[in-house]
């Protein structure tokens, strides 16, 4: 569980980053989260629409922080049955 937790946790900085650099640099959102089409372009009738790359920024800045929070609480629980498997096992003996 501790891998899942560093690579989601990796995941999440990067992506919020990313939306971060999205939005503020190279303005391809808004604030909102939403793609900010840019005018098409000269002598073109195709408006422009949001690539995988973008896609997949907010796919993972979503899904990371609840992996990250999934196996956090998975890991807490894990932990907390060891002392007391270990504390049954000493009754029985």
């Amino acid at each position: 569980m501790r891998w899942l937790r560093w690579i989601s946790g990796i995941v999440w900085a990067f992506s919020w980053y990313t939306i971060y650099l999205e939005i503020f640099r190279w303005h391809h959102m808004t604030k909102s989260l939403r793609f900010n089409a840019l005018p098409p372009i000269a002598g073109t009738s195709g408006q422009s629409r949001a690539g995988m790359p973008l896609k997949a920024v907010w796919l993972s800045s979503v899904a990371a922080p609840l992996v990250f929070l999934a196996a956090t609480i998975a890991e807490r629980i894990h932990v907390g049955k060891a002392p007391r498997q270990a504390a049954v096992k000493a009754r029985r003996r």
